[in-house]
């Protein structure tokens, strides 16, 4: 039977958990991003399932950095999502979302970046994620001190540094004509 290990058996019944709720997206929830072009910048937002239409989206910044070796500066964990809502009067206001805790997911450009951070400004519950493998699993990022995704209209970039200070541009750059 899949989905069950034969030293883990489930006996079923009234002490079991739904499954349709252990499904269910908790905490801070789950942003998902998938750009589909970069010329013109075209891409959808999803916050915990629902649809940010990207004519309100001003902009997605990610930043995580670990202080220096040596430094008593506090880490730095934040996602920060600037949309646009409507008022009670109609107009449109700018509002600034703290996105931790939660998961990102980045796809763009035949890549895929995927960040999970459990509280805001801390290394720790910090997992980050490259790429998508035929049977499901990505590779762990160890041994990075930053990486930076931001997305605007007209602006995608994700770059991470190492420890060694060695940076790499995770998407490669647009050739535009």
């Amino acid at each position: 039977m899949f989905g069950r290990s034969p030293d883990h058996r489930d006996p079923g019944g009234p002490g079991r958990t739904p499954a349709g709720d252990v499904a269910r997206i908790q905490g801070g929830g789950l942003v998902q991003v998938i750009v589909s072009s970069v010329a013109p910048m075209t891409y959808a937002v999803f916050l915990n399932g629902h649809a940010i239409p990207q004519i309100d989206v001003e902009s997605l910044s990610v930043t995580i950095e670990a202080p220096a070796e040596g430094s008593a500066a506090a880490p730095t964990a934040r996602a920060i999502l600037s949309r646009f809502v409507k008022t009670v009067s109609g107009e449109r206001s700018l509002q600034t979302s703290e996105l931790f805790p939660c998961t990102v997911d980045l796809v763009a450009m035949d890549r895929r970046i995927t960040l999970t951070c459990t509280a805001v400004d801390s290394l720790d519950g910090l997992w980050i994620n490259l790429g998508l493998k035929p049977d499901g699993s990505s590779a762990e990022v160890t041994g990075a001190r930053m990486l930076q995704i931001l997305l605007t209209e007209e602006l995608l970039s994700a770059k991470l540094t190492w420890v060694d200070g060695e940076s790499e541009d995770l998407l490669p750059q647009p050739i535009l004509q």
